[in-house]
């Protein structure tokens, strides 16, 4: 973002903090430059920012219906200024790609050094309604780090323990085992375990460790630069967080997850791999090696295996006892595959997070057979919080809780339902598969090749 364009924003945040003093509500009809997507964007933040209980709902009214978001921070006023509350309001650094009906923006809070990404989706007929919103955290991006790589000395140390067992304190969904993990860090401290790093990677791998030691929650992780979310928007680099698609003999489908990048950035990609399979007789979703990412995109990818009544997938419930309900979307892009049509998935010990999210839902909604092992057994969901300019920690705030089940995966892994060696789970998908649908395979063949 130039200068010259930055001063806009802040003139047009101005203006719309004025506008909302004297009472009116005519937030996203201003002439600033820019698509309707980032006008309308503008009007949130100022809204936002002022922390007036009447303005924001004034704008929610007339603008954005709490309803067309799925994040629960501002999933309705009370939850809105409580976060306007926590950061302070969010000052505008920078917008990324959009265009007219999209805007994602970097943001910073005005309480502290976090970082946050802010991606809106607006009607394409005026007056151009809000139709979707997200915010999450995000680590300092590069150009904004106040610090260069440097060593790291006691002081340093020391700043990064105790920003660690304030976020911990604060933030993780099981305060009493946040606790333990606290006291464990400060153990190490008084001991000297820690006077010995000087490098940035290996004290973050060493904290990750001592944590994880005491919690045996994968998600807790102390990460050090580039952090695991920027990485995942890379959308492209990831091919959405898709591999190989394939149409095996008997017309039975066969795909590869390895990820779930945010819901916004893959959307139209992924309306198109899920219909180049809306067709098959059956269908096999390979998530043998599947990493996670957004539950958003789980639920998305979910859609397209029912019909359009929606379904409800899970409860992600937070440390204060909100609780978002994660249901199945009744309009989608693309075709369905649909509810009715055999689903095998492929899980093993590598499947974490989201992609065990995929196969427990399914699994515990009779839509789909699991074969392969048991899964990595991580279910608690981490937001991403700097500690300095260059650490940053993912710290679990929330954890899904099964409508069927009442419970997760946690720590136990999503049990498959047919136990086999997952290097020879594919082949004996197929063979279910082609069962299923009464297709006999080649003799000798190798998933009807």
């Amino acid at each position: 973002m130039t200068v010259r364009t930055e001063i806009r924003w802040w003139l047009l945040c101005a203006i719309l903090i004025a506008t909302v003093g004297s009472g009116g509500t005519t937030f996203a009809q201003s002439s600033t430059p820019g698509g309707p997507a980032a006008r309308q964007f503008a009007g949130w933040l100022a809204a936002f920012n002022q922390g007036d209980r009447a303005a924001l709902l004034a704008y929610h009214r007339r603008w954005f219906p709490y309803s067309s978001t799925a994040n629960p921070y501002v999933g309705d006023v009370v939850h809105e200024l409580a976060l306007r509350a926590e950061t302070g309001g969010f000052e505008m650094k920078k917008s990324e790609a959009g265009s007219a009906t999209s805007f994602t923006g970097i943001l910073k809070e005005r309480r502290s050094r976090q970082f946050a990404r802010a991606s809106m989706q607006v009607d394409a007929a005026a007056p151009h309604r809000v139709v979707s919103f997200d915010l999450w955290d995000i680590p300092t991006p590069d150009e904004y780090r106040s610090t260069p790589h440097r060593p790291l000395d006691a002081a340093r140390r020391r700043s990064i323990v105790d920003e660690i067992a304030r976020v911990i304190e604060t933030r993780y969904i099981l305060p009493e085992v946040g606790r333990k993990m606290v006291a464990t860090l400060r153990d190490h401290a008084a001991r000297g375990d820690y006077d010995k790093f000087t490098d940035g990677s290996f004290f973050a791998f060493k904290l990750t460790d001592d944590l994880q030691s005491v919690s045996h929650d994968l998600h807790f992780m102390v990460t050090y630069g580039q952090s695991l979310a920027a990485l995942m928007m890379d959308v492209r680099a990831l091919n959405f967080g898709f591999g190989p698609i394939e149409r095996l003999q008997g017309n039975v489908g066969f795909m590869v997850i390895n990820s779930f990048p945010p819901a916004d950035k893959v959307r139209e990609a992924v309306a198109g791999f899920m219909s180049r399979v809306a067709d098959a007789n059956a269908l096999i979703i390979d998530l043998r090696e599947n990493h996670g990412g957004d539950s958003e995109t789980v639920a998305l990818i979910a859609s397209y295996l029912f019909d359009n009544k929606p379904v409800h997938l899970t409860d992600l419930v937070f440390r204060d006892g909100t609780t978002y309900q994660s249901w199945t979307k009744p309009n989608l892009p693309g075709k369905r595959f649909g509810g009715t049509k055999p689903v095998y998935i492929l899980i093993s010990a590598r499947t974490v997070s989201g992609g065990e999210e995929l196969a427990y839902d399914l699994q515990s909604l009779r839509r789909a057979t699991l074969i392969g092992g048991k899964t990595a057994g991580a279910a608690n969901m981490p937001d991403e919080r700097a500690l300095d300019d260059w650490f940053a920690i993912r710290v679990p705030n929330a954890h899904p809780i099964n409508p069927m089940t009442k419970t997760n995966w946690e720590g136990v892994g999503v049990q498959p339902d047919v136990v086999m060696s997952p290097e020879a789970a594919a082949d004996e998908a197929f063979r279910r598969a082609a069962q299923d649908i009464g297709f006999t395979p080649a003799v000798n063949s190798d998933r009807g090749r």
